[in-house]
């Protein structure tokens, strides 16, 4: 992602949902509903070691930046879809596996 204007968070975060992405994908869960992220509680989970906040945050960084689409409602991230930005993006830098992924977010640390 070295193209695009994303914090060093933000690229980590969203190759994180990307990750999450293809583990479902290759556990059998269709493209449409894998591409579903979830709630503000669901993405912390993505990232354990990172404070809440801080987790929302980056989310809201991703989502003005057309990465993933967020539903807000009561101050927080309501729902979040991964777009196809990022799919069409990781796919084009070849990283589409679960290896690459994951070398490609220890690469960024």
């Amino acid at each position: 992602m070295d193209d695009i204007q994303l914090t060093k968070d933000s690229k980590q975060l969203l190759a994180i949902i990307y990750k999450e992405y293809l583990d479902k994908i290759n556990n059998g869960i269709s493209k449409s509903s894998a591409k579903h992220i979830g709630h503000a509680d669901d993405i912390c989970e993505l990232v354990p070691t990172w404070l809440p906040d801080d987790v929302v945050e980056t989310a809201w960084e991703l989502g003005r930046s057309g990465f993933i689409k967020i539903t807000p409602a009561d101050n927080t991230i309501y729902h979040s879809v991964i777009l196809d930005k990022t799919i069409i993006y990781f796919e084009n830098k070849n990283i589409n596996t679960i290896k690459t992924i994951a070398d490609w977010i220890l690469k960024l640390k």
